[in-house]
């Protein structure tokens, strides 16, 4: 009798952990992100406040995939206590065009820790989540994490 619902539930499980494994998988088939960053210079160099310090972290795409065309990235987060990202809506990042030959969106970020003067987040990991969407109204589910590649003026390719 205990017998049919842990069997349930192990399939339920198995279910999920294969799910998430084809999520994590779906952007390494088709195609590739790197992040690099910019920290503001001067204070309020980003959102006009004095006392923000703030700063954007850029996302770079590349596509060995003709048939996909964009992903909507629906949450982002550098995993680093002193970074508070909030987005507030989804954002459109193209893959490949004419017009962009090298694609990129750039999401800003705060800093939590107001004594921080500077901060290197080379390295640092950011997880990316949302959706792959290709030719014909396909989507797919994808989520990543990258790490931080560095500055984004010392990006020489993305």
């Amino acid at each position: 009798m205990l017998f049919i619902p842990l069997i349930a539930l192990l399939l339920i499980g198995i279910y999920y952990f294969w799910n998430a494994k084809q999520t994590k998988n779906q952007l390494a088939q088709h195609g590739a992100m790197s992040v690099s960053y910019l920290f503001q210079e001067h204070p309020g160099q980003y959102s006009g406040d004095r006392t923000v310090k703030s700063g954007v972290i850029v996302i770079h795409t590349s596509s060995h995939n003709q048939k996909l065309k964009h992903a909507t990235l629906k949450r982002v987060s550098v995993k680093h206590p002193d970074l508070h990202i909030q987005l507030d809506q989804s954002l459109s990042l193209p893959f490949h065009s004419e017009l962009l030959p090298k694609p990129e969106v750039s999401i800003r970020y705060k800093l939590t820790n107001k004594a921080l003067s500077k901060l290197d987040l080379t390295g640092v990991p950011t997880c990316i989540s949302g959706k792959l969407h290709f030719e014909g109204g396909k989507t797919r589910p994808f989520q990543v994490m990258v790490p931080i590649s560095g500055l984004y003026h010392q990006q020489s390719n993305h």
